[in-house]
């Protein structure tokens, strides 16, 4: 788990993987991985979600975990696959029990103060603020900072290019999904410009660690 720790405080971005397609969801971790992100959550409502994983999570210089994992058994199933962490939009004990007892990570979502506070003493190691433009956007992000400064939290919802870096202030990593994936772009099988776009994102991040050394 030091290992994914290490891995989120060097790269932010977590990647999300989710299509009715498994050519396309594919395509999308390649598009993405060529433009230099390589923290993935691949959804478990993917076809082939599982095979999914287990290939990807054979590929050198990146991390796969699970997303939309919603009891147990299917925690362990991605366990096995490989995923170094499991998600969920909702906090689940269940999930968090399997996850701990096979020393994987584990992040769950949250909207509200108490939820997010709940997450927490359940075990979660991050807690996902989802939908978080719905919930007031960076704003809500530095009032529940302020108050539950204790929380390593990741922004999912509404992340744009133009304010992923104010979440950044704030939260241990954000989630990116249709910053990246337009579905005009999955249509027209576009993944030159899903890799131009993830480029910004690594450049732009990459830059940020120059100015701080």
């Amino acid at each position: 788990m030091d290992q994914l720790t290490k891995w989120l405080d060097e790269n932010k971005f977590v990647v999300q993987i989710r299509s009715s397609s498994a050519e396309d969801a594919e395509s999308m971790l390649n598009a993405a991985a060529e433009g230099g992100l390589s923290l993935f959550q691949i959804s478990m409502v993917n076809p082939q979600a599982i095979k999914l994983i287990e290939s990807t999570a054979k590929r050198d210089g990146i991390i796969v975990g699970a997303g939309n994992v919603t009891d147990g058994e299917m925690a362990q199933r991605a366990i096995n696959a490989g995923a170094k962490f499991v998600a969920s939009p909702y906090t689940d004990s269940e999930l968090i029990r399997v996850a701990k007892n096979n020393d994987c990570f584990v992040i769950q979502g949250a909207f509200t103060a108490t939820e997010v506070a709940e997450a927490f003493k359940l075990g979660a190691d991050l807690v996902t603020l989802w939908p978080v433009a719905f919930a007031g956007g960076v704003d809500y992000v530095k009032l529940l900072r302020n108050n539950l400064p204790f929380v390593r939290l990741i922004a999912q919802g509404g992340v744009t290019f133009e304010n992923a870096f104010e979440y950044l202030k704030h939260c241990t990593a954000v989630s990116l999904r249709s910053a990246l994936f337009e579905r005009g772009l999955i249509r027209s099988d576009n993944w030159a410009e899903i890799t131009a776009r993830a480029k910004q994102f690594a450049q732009r991040l990459d830059g940020l660690k120059v100015s701080k050394s």
